[in-house]
């Protein structure tokens, strides 16, 4: 079998384990219903939206006066009512609520983070005692956060991509997963340990059609990873495998950097999966195929307007999980994506 046959047949497998693996937890889902009357006995059982426990105040600025909590719940307040009139049909499925103000602006005296935490038990066949009871556990969320960034950025390393010496904490954006009412929407994979069943879905609303990161450029990539080669060199004895391995690496970039014009190193750097951020090998990937890029977070006086009042969302992540193998689940995303008005989240900002 030559390689091109063979790169046929390990795709083709692959596809048919994936769809396996999909079908079997399809039919013991279908298996574990029918002890309770099938999954129309699932659906049958109706929530009804619910707060779960008290405000979250735990740590938040000291900063910010209690007295103008009250404004950001008002904001808080009018997303609930927009995720409630996007899923109406509770069926199989309970939402819990909570307001939470916590964790410091990014400046002083800068906007202030809040979110809304939403999650979604799911009724389920208990086969232990055939009857059908409410989840306690869940991976169906929606989350909303005002003025901050979560569970999106993964943290590289502090490099010096230009001449001013200065370290700068280098960030790996999460990748892209299409678009969604006209938005970028990206896939983080934040919990470790997460199950491939459970999807992550996120969108980032920002002022004036910004964002507050920006993408790192090749120059700059490569100055940065330049610049932490070199400094290890030094660490090792002349002459040891480690001095040459970094020595090899450096001689990819300055040939890269040789030969590449000024224009084309001005492009966004979109990292190679297969060489990864410190595996440079004198060439950049794709993000048609899973190359990803890393970014500069800019969530500064550059970005953020301190004249505004502290309570004002200058900046939203709306974020929503859900299990990929539960009908109820699935129930409960195509319902939130197909209603909820992203509009009205955007008109939010700067108000």
């Amino acid at each position: 079998m030559n390689q091109f046959l063979f790169l046929i047949f390990l795709l083709f497998s692959n596809a048919c384990f994936a769809q396996d693996s999909k079908n079997e937890a399809r039919s013991f889902y279908e298996k574990e219903m029918a002890v309770c009357g099938g999954e129309d006995s699932i659906f049958s059982r109706k929530g009804k939206w619910k707060r779960q426990g008290e405000d979250n105040l735990v740590f938040p600025d000291k900063t910010f006066p209690k007295s103008q909590y009250k404004f950001s719940f008002v904001r808080l307040d009018s997303i609930l009512a927009m995720l409630i009139n996007s899923i109406l049909d509770l069926s199989g499925m309970e939402p819990r609520w909570q307001r939470i103000i916590r964790e410091d602006a990014y400046i002083p005296g800068g906007p202030v983070p809040y979110h809304l935490s939403n999650l979604f038990f799911t009724y389920y066949c208990n086969t232990n005692t055939n009857k059908i009871l409410l989840g306690d556990e869940t991976f169906n969320w929606v989350y909303v956060f005002v003025n901050k960034m979560n569970w999106f950025f993964h943290d590289v390393d502090k490099w010096i991509i230009n001449d001013d010496g200065k370290p700068r904490t280098i960030y790996q954006l999460p990748p892209k997963a299409g678009k969604w009412k006209g938005m970028t929407v990206y896939e983080p994979d934040f919990f470790n340990g997460t199950p491939a069943k459970v999807t992550h879905r996120t969108v980032v609303i920002g002022r004036n059609g910004k964002i507050p990161w920006r993408t790192l450029t090749q120059k700059e990539y490569l100055t940065g990873l330049k610049n932490d080669y070199e400094t290890k060199v030094k660490k090792f004895k002349a002459g040891s495998g480690y001095e040459a391995d970094y020595k090899n690496k450096l001689k990819y970039i300055h040939d890269y950097l040789s030969i590449t014009d000024e224009e084309t190193i001005q492009q966004p750097a979109i990292i190679d999966p297969k060489s990864g951020i410190w595996g440079f090998k004198g060439k950049f990937g794709d993000e048609e195929e899973g190359g990803y890029r890393l970014a500069l977070f800019g969530g500064g006086t550059k970005y953020f307007d301190t004249t505004l009042p502290r309570y004002v969302p200058q900046l939203i992540q709306l974020m929503w999980i859900y299990n990929t193998n539960e009908p109820v689940a699935l129930h409960f995303k195509n319902q939130f994506e197909e209603n909820f008005p992203l509009e009205k989240l955007k008109a939010m900002i700067d108000k």
